[in-house]
């Protein structure tokens, strides 16, 4: 049981860190939104990921002094991407 348990949390662990690069790469305009949108429902369907924990992801890039984007223009791509996860939890 502690074998499959210690795969959950490195799985979902990995698929954090893989949504993190990605909301990143977006935000500084590198990936479609599409394809975003695309990974955080496969990243829900298929890791264990809440929808809360998608918003956390964003709300700390949109903080984090190593992302070298405006945060004027962080800001702006990330309200399409935390409107869609709102959709995402309303369901």
């Amino acid at each position: 049981m502690a074998i499959i348990e210690n795969t959950y949390s490195f799985t979902k662990e990995w698929a954090l860190k893989w949504l993190r690069g990605s909301i990143e790469s977006y935000i500084r305009g590198k990936t479609p939104l599409e394809i975003i949108k695309g990974r955080v429902k496969r990243a829900l369907r298929s890791y264990g990921i809440k929808p809360g924990e998608v918003e956390a992801i964003v709300n700390t890039l949109l903080l984090d002094p190593l992302v070298n984007t405006p945060r004027e223009l962080r800001e702006e791509r990330a309200r399409p991407l935390l409107e869609f996860i709102k959709e995402l939890e309303r369901g």
